[in-house]
Formats: structure tokens, C-alpha cells, sequence
């Protein structure tokens, strides 16, 4: 505001002079000496106004000042930065943590998909089906047991011949007449099979090396026809009862290796049986009618 009082000032100086010399040639009165009046004191009191440049910088230096004394940043104590070193190396830690917890839970899932993929692959490897009297493809399995679930719609002999590589003979697992649904399990080697079925119509055979989920406790279980059953048994001595209502074999077998009953038509009778150990027990079981089975 001062530098411009003092402008006006100056402008209204040089502007009356300006008319004075104008009224000095003409001759004539002029009103320059009043605006070079005016403009003398607008001019005076514009630079008395105007701040001398050492207080103005002195005043910017300051204000400068106080921006840098509010701006800048705190140092920070050793405790301070102790504290915040420890609270960043926490983060570090649980980001760290969560992320291992990430991956290994991406590997549980990935490992677990693999294995219910590789599971399914099985699984359908040893399905087999046709019609007719058939040399069916060959397949590998595992030491251990195998369960086999059969079907066949036709009113001859129904027989299936398990090959090994060589083409020996090595299990009759099925040998009835007409139709036909049921299961048995039998114990093979590590080794390339293949089956020759004989049958007068369409039949299915698949195949399982698992444990079923539905493993039954000590005590009874009944079914109808060819079964498999899996049962929990502790060890000792143990009474096994049996019935069977039906007109042909009741052959029952544990472990493919140890013969239970071995009867023609209706039965019903009990022995003694010695358990070894306690573990899973698959039961092989030959019937045309129904039974049950029972440890205690």
C-alpha cells in the first residue's frame, strides 16, 4: 500500500509540473501548482510508509525461521528409535509368518488336490467293463488287497479269471450262473493283471485298493450274497457266530488267508477264534441268501 501511495505521489508530481510549464506558455492560470502539492504530500507520506529493505528482510528471515522451526522434525531418542526398530522388526516378523502360513496352506491344498487327482486317475484305471466272453486290458496293482465289485446281466456261467503277466492262472473270483451283483477281495502281489471273463451278456468289474470309509466295530453285521467287510477287532480270544439262509456255498474268509465257515444252505453255528492283534480285518464273504456275521 505504501509503494503505491509513492507512486501516485510521483505520477501526480511529474503531472503538475507538467501543467505548470503548460499555464507558464499559455499563460493562463492553471491548477498544476495545486495537484503538484498534492501529489508532493501523497508522495511524502507514501515513503515514509515504506518499510526500509534490512527491516523488511529482517521480518522475512523471521517468518522463514518459524517455518523451519515448525517444520522441521523431531529427533528422535534412543529409546524412541529402540521402540520403533523392535515394533518394525514385529511387523517384519508376522508379515513373514503369514506369509510362510500362506504357502504352506497353498501346498496342503495343491498336495491334496494332486492326490485326490492321482486317487480318481486310479480309480477309473481299474474299471473295466464289456460283453460277452472277453480277454480284458491289462492293469497294475499294488501288494495288498483288492476289492472287486461285479455285475453281470446274462442267464449263463458268469466266471472271472484273474491272469498275472504270464497268463497263470491266479484267483477264480467269480464263478456263478445268470445274473449277478456282489463284491469280492482277495490278496495280490505287486504285478501287471489282467482278467478273462466268461459271460453271456454285459458285465462290469471295478476295482479298489483303499479302505472303505464304512469300517464296521467289534460285534454283528449283516448282508445279502457275495460281500466284503471290513471290521475293527482287538486282540484275543474271540467267539464268532454265524447264519446264513440261503441253498448254496457260505464261505466266509479273513485276509484272503483264514477259513471261518465253509457250508452249503441254511447254517447257523459259533467258534472260537484267536486275534493276534487288534487292527482293520477284511472278511471275504460267499452266500446266495442273506447272513450275518458277529465277534464278541
Amino acid at each position: 500500500m505504501s509503494l503505491l501511495l509513492a507512486f501516485l505521489g510521483f505520477l501526480g508530481f511529474i503531472v503538475g509540473l507538467v501543467l505548470i510549464v503548460i499555464g507558464l506558455i499559455k499563460k493562463k492560470k492553471m491548477k498544476g501548482g495545486l495537484v503538484l502539492g498534492i501529489s508532493v504530500v501523497i508522495f511524502i507520506v507514501g515513503f515514509i510508509l515504506t518499510p526500509v529493505d534490512g527491516t523488511e528482510s529482517g521480518k522475512q528471515a523471521d517468518t522463514h525461521e518459524k517455518v523451519e522451526t515448525v517444520t522441521k522434525p523431531k529427533e528422535e531418542t534412543p529409546e524412541e528409535k529402540a521402540a520403533r526398530e523392535a515394533k518394525e522388526a514385529e511387523e517384519k516378523a508376522l508379515a513373514e509368518q503369514k506369509a510362510k502360513e500362506e504357502a504352506e496352506v497353498r501346498a496342503k491344498a495343491e498336495a491334496e488336490a494332486k492326490a485326490k487327482a492321482e486317487r480318481i486317475a486310479k480309480l477309473e484305471a481299474l474299471k473295466i467293463n464289456g460283453s460277452g466272453d472277453t480277454a480284458t486290458k491289462k492293469f497294475k496293482l499294488e501288494k495288498g488287497f483288492v476289492i472287486v465289485d461285479a455285475t453281470h446281466q446274462g442267464s449263463s456261467n458268469f466266471a472271472v479269471k484273474l491272469l498275472d503277466a504270464n497268463a497263470n492262472m491266479i484267483k477264480l473270483v467269480v464263478n456263478e450262473i445268470g445274473n449277478y451283483t456282489g463284491k469280492k477281495i482277495y490278496a495280490v502281489p505287486t504285478g501287471e493283471y489282467q482278467y478273462e471273463v466268461t459271460a453271456s451278456g454285459p458285465w462290469t468289474i471295478n476295482m479298489s485298493q483303499e479302505i472303505p470309509a464304512e469300517v464296521a466295530p467289534e460285534g454283528k453285521v449283516t448282508g445279502t450274497g457275495d460281500s466284503v467287510v471290513f471290521m475293527n477287532i482287538s486282540k484275543g480270544a474271540k467267539t464268532v457266530a454265524f447264519t446264513h439262509d440261503g441253498s448254496r456255498n457260505f464261505v466266509v474268509k479273513a485276509n484272503d488267508s483264514v477259513l471261518l465257515a465253509n457250508e452249503i444252505g441254511t447254517y447257523s453255528g459259533s467258534k472260537v477264534q484267536k486275534v493276534e492283534d487288534t487292527s482293520i480285518y477284511y472278511f471275504d464273504i460267499t452266500a446266495d441268501g442273506n447272513w450275518s456275521m458277529t465277534f464278541e
